[in-house]
């Protein structure tokens, strides 16, 4: 168990603290803002880490990461000493764990070991969303309906092509296709809603000419889509509004067409 109560903000925000630990801290965090605000951004970023997905990290990441270590340290503990006595006391408001301290001198290693332990625990939670964010944050798009890691690898693919149009009643798209991927992803921007017990849907035009159901579009505004089957025979794309669920076939004429050279 640790002495410094604060120490276990990180250990806590990862359930990683047995049962007395638990209620020390407890007791301690419903009088401490400072460790309120912590454990708050440290859950927030455990949370985060739980809803990523796995993708290759780019070759430079390992050496970016080792050199930035060598340039953070974390700043020594700030303790309030006792004018006349020189002792220092644990500015904890838990009444419970209130104590006074030997001298600065007696106690310097015993910090210095809780500041280490405290600083291991959020520093691992930090440097692991900092990975995750280097790693996937080169694009603030979303997938919908398909994994983030597939339109990211179509988005920047060396082969990809793009072809922008305007969607008729409002908006742009974009269609960005890769063939050695065999995927397409549609990029869309302020789309109006449409009415009532309609969706768009999205097709492709297949090497015979025929449009194939790529899946369908959610809602409206910004978006980004991975269509559905192989796109690296097709030939073109495109967008229609449907009845509710989508249709077999293009009932209605496209919003938006595109072809592929």
């Amino acid at each position: 168990m640790s002495d410094d109560i604060h120490a276990l903000s990180g250990p806590y925000s990862v359930n990683a603290v047995d049962d007395v630990e638990r209620a020390r801290f407890e007791r301690h965090l419903a009088h401490c803002p400072a460790c309120q605000a912590e454990v708050d951004s440290l859950v927030a970023t455990a949370t985060l880490l739980t809803t990523t997905t796995e993708m290759a990290p780019p070759a430079s990441l390992r050496a970016r990461v080792l050199a930035d270590i060598k340039t953070v340290r974390p700043l020594a503990p700030i303790i309030a000493a006792d004018a006349t006595t020189g002792d220092t006391t644990d500015t904890d408001t838990d009444t419970d764990n209130t104590t006074s301290r030997p001298p600065a001198e007696t106690v310097a290693e015993p910090v210095q070991l809780h500041t280490r332990r405290r600083s291991r625990w959020n520093g691992l939670v930090a440097a692991a969303a900092a990975a995750v964010l280097a790693i996937g944050g080169f694009t603030a798009w979303k997938a919908i309906d398909q994994p983030q890691t597939m339109a990211d690898q179509v988005l920047a693919a060396a082969d990809a092509t793009k072809i922008e149009e305007p969607v008729a009643g409002g908006g742009t798209a974009t269609v960005v296709r890769s063939a050695s991927l065999k995927k397409a992803v549609l990029v869309a921007s302020d789309l109006p809603a449409t009415a009532a017990g309609t969706v768009r849907q999205l097709w492709l035009k297949d090497a015979n000419g025929t449009f194939v159901s790529a899946g369908l579009m959610p809602g409206d505004g910004d978006q980004i889509v991975v269509l559905d089957g192989d796109a690296s025979q097709a030939q073109g794309a495109g967008i229609t509004v449907e009845p509710a669920g989508g249709s077999p076939q293009p009932t209605t004429e496209p919003v938006a067409l595109f072809a592929f050279a």
